[in-house]
């Protein structure tokens, strides 16, 4: 049986509505909020925007390395950090780099202490008295490193060290977290916007002996792509490299001249008792600046102990030709 909706009379509804129309309310009436700006996940690209033109000079500055001594910039020798010098009370000439992105597969990647500061936290690396490195550490496992070097003679103490790391990486932080941060404007032609990664196939990688499946590692700014045999930084290892600096002036010796792929490359090796490492480099375009500055390709082979430099000179060349048929004409 299908029922029928009972009918309320037109009149009825009238009085209804026009009743409701004329209830007061007591108060005064109050305008709404504009709804509270959601903030942004802290992320590396929320925080620090386009990461390949990301500029980490934009960070620090000469006088906040002051309070640690006399400090002056350092002639440019990458585009993924930017370097300063310190020469402390003790005459020590420090090294001071701010930059480098990277991509944390797991927290226990390195070993460190995580520290919460702001809506970030701070990893705490293990010191030595030649080396403290700190990093930022974003929600994405994105890290941006502060590291101070003693690469002289002179002793200094993990406490001098570190004492430079700790205040430069909370000044970046806070910079970050403050939206202070620049970019750079690439010109023609350049390398800063040319993806490593893609300048290499896997059948080349594979050319890296013991190195038949390579796996492949690529870093936030992308200005540098490595690979290894099993992701891990161990050798065999391959790394394309773009930055920026003094082309090296060859000697002859460990420093030869070559033409691979048909650009001036210079081929330079080192051996040790637990590495042979082969580097591969030509001179892009110059760097407004002057000082010899340009822009610089590398290919970099290690392969571990018992290996010769020889065997990574060979896979050095072969990749080169191929990552340098790849560079901006």
């Amino acid at each position: 049986m299908i029922r029928t909706r009972s009918r309320i009379p037109l009149a009825a509804v009238l009085v209804a509505v026009l009743s409701a129309c004329t209830t007061q309310v007591a108060g005064s009436p109050v305008p709404v909020p504009n709804p509270t700006p959601v903030k942004p996940v802290p992320t590396a690209a929320n925080l620090l925007g386009d990461l390949p033109s990301f500029d980490p000079c934009s960070l620090v500055e000469p006088a906040d390395l002051a309070p640690h001594g006399t400090p002056a910039p350092a002639k440019p020798d990458s585009l993924d950090h930017c370097p300063f010098t310190v020469t402390t009370a003790s005459n020590a000439k420090l090294d001071v780099t701010v930059g480098l992105l990277d991509r944390l597969d797991s927290e226990g990647e390195i070993q460190a202490q995580y520290k919460p500061y702001r809506d970030l936290r701070i990893a705490v690396e293990r010191e030595d008295p030649t080396r403290c490195a700190r990093r930022v550490v974003f929600t994405d496992l994105v890290t941006l490193t502060v590291a101070v070097d003693n690469f002289g003679a002179d002793k200094t103490s993990a406490r001098e060290l570190c004492g430079i790391a700790d205040h430069v990486v909370r000044l970046v932080a806070d910079r970050v977290l403050d939206k202070e941060v620049g970019h750079r404007t690439f010109p023609a032609r350049s390398l800063g916007r040319v993806d490593p990664c893609s300048s290499v196939s896997s059948a080349t990688a594979a050319k890296v002996p013991g190195m038949t499946s390579p796996k492949v590692k690529p870093y936030p700014a992308a200005h540098q792509c490595r690979w290894s045999k099993d992701g891990s930084a161990q050798p065999p290892r391959l790394r394309v490299t773009y930055a920026v600096g003094v082309p090296t002036v060859p000697d002859g010796r460990t420093k030869t001249a070559e033409d691979v792929g048909g650009r001036p490359t210079t081929i330079s090796k080192s051996s040790s008792s637990s590495l042979a490492l082969c580097a591969a480099e030509t001179a892009h375009i110059p760097v407004d600046g002057g000082e010899g500055l340009h822009e610089l390709a590398f290919v970099t082979v290690n392969l571990p102990t018992g290996s010769q430099v020889e065997d990574a000179c060979a896979a050095a060349k072969a990749i080169a030709a191929e990552v340098w048929s790849h560079l901006p004409k």
